[in-house]
């Protein structure tokens, strides 16, 4: 009987262990990259889409929206730090990463209501904080103006906000390749970008990352991996080159946005002036849309400012959210 029981024992500690081992499993499944200790990933349905995201830590709500070539990862190295005042929410835009495409087109418009439904979940009844880099400031800026009410303050790294600015960029320069070559090739009709990087995406990634790079060092080649296998997904490399061809839209959308309705909260922009960065542009443009602007540029930094510059980030955008 006693030997029975042993054994009864010892077998149902390792179909624990298998079903502990199992769920640890499923938990790094549910992401495509390392997930940040004190962080789980996670998914919510929002408006019949359903959104991933990476949340942790505790306090008033910050959202974290990231760029083209990137995921909700390119966050992870601030994200602890914040997430000892804030609790925080990493998110995939709607069709990258991990969550769901969408039905519709990708005009800023058409996204940012889902950053705003994501952000409500969390903070129905309080203002919530908002850092965007890349094409997140560009489907963030319709939320800001239709929600002002709802956000206390906002960092928005190299980012613009889509307008007429875009079709002053040059395709061609004296020293050949444009870091803004891609916009058009990216809105070409009949998916020919998706036709030519298919299949070439570890290529393209590493390519387009360093050519918008001052600081190459910063990336490692296992970073490169990630983010081309997250993109390999047909879905997601059709949707990211959808937030291109829904600019000419979002230029209309924004001009009507903008019209007598300045943003009233506080805003930090942060840009480097190195390879691939938007320099003072950034700041220049957002003093036209807001009345409560800052702005910084670093120093021998690109357009890949987590990676390239951390700590200078790190220590503007944790300054800027908690003074008060």
């Amino acid at each position: 009987m006693k030997k029975w029981k042993k054994t009864l024992l010892v077998a149902s500690g390792i179909l624990l262990s298998s079903m502990a081992f199992a769920g640890n499993e499923q938990s790094q499944a549910d992401s495509e990259f390392p997930i940040p200790s004190g962080f789980e990933s996670s998914f919510k349905e929002v408006n019949g889409v359903k959104l991933h995201y990476v949340i942790g830590g505790e306090g008033p709500l910050l959202v974290m929206v990231h760029g083209f070539a990137q995921s909700w990862y390119e966050w992870h190295q601030l994200m602890p730090k914040l997430a000892e005042d804030y609790q925080v929410i990493a998110m995939d835009l709607p069709g990258l990463g991990l969550s769901e495409p969408l039905d519709s087109t990708y005009t800023g418009q058409d996204v940012s209501p889902y950053i705003h439904s994501l952000a409500k979940t969390f903070s129905p009844d309080d203002k919530f904080n908002v850092i965007a880099h890349d094409i997140g400031g560009w489907v963030t800026y319709p939320m800001l103006a239709q929600h002002q009410n709802d956000i206390d303050k906002v960092a928005l790294l190299e980012t613009i906000v889509p307008s007429d600015l875009i079709y002053t960029f040059p395709a061609y320069t004296p020293q050949g390749e444009s870091t803004a070559w891609h916009f058009s090739f990216f809105s070409a009709k009949n998916e020919l970008a998706e036709s030519l990087i298919s299949g070439n995406e570890d290529k393209f990634f590493k390519h387009f990352i360093l050519e918008h790079a001052e600081n190459k060092n910063a990336f490692s080649d296992e970073l490169f991996g990630m983010y081309a296998e997250s993109y390999k997904k047909p879905q997601t490399l059709n949707a990211a080159f959808e937030y291109y061809r829904a600019l000419p839209e979002s230029v209309i959308q924004n001009d009507n946005l903008s019209e007598n309705n300045l943003l009233k909260m506080p805003i930090l922009t942060i840009s480097g002036n190195g390879q691939g960065s938007l320099g003072a542009t950034q700041f220049n443009q957002m003093k036209e849309y807001a009345n409560d602007v800052q702005g910084h540029v670093l120093e021998s930094c690109g357009h890949w400012l987590m990676e390239e510059c951390p700590v200078q980030v790190e220590d503007l955008v944790i300054d800027f959210f908690n003074k008060k």
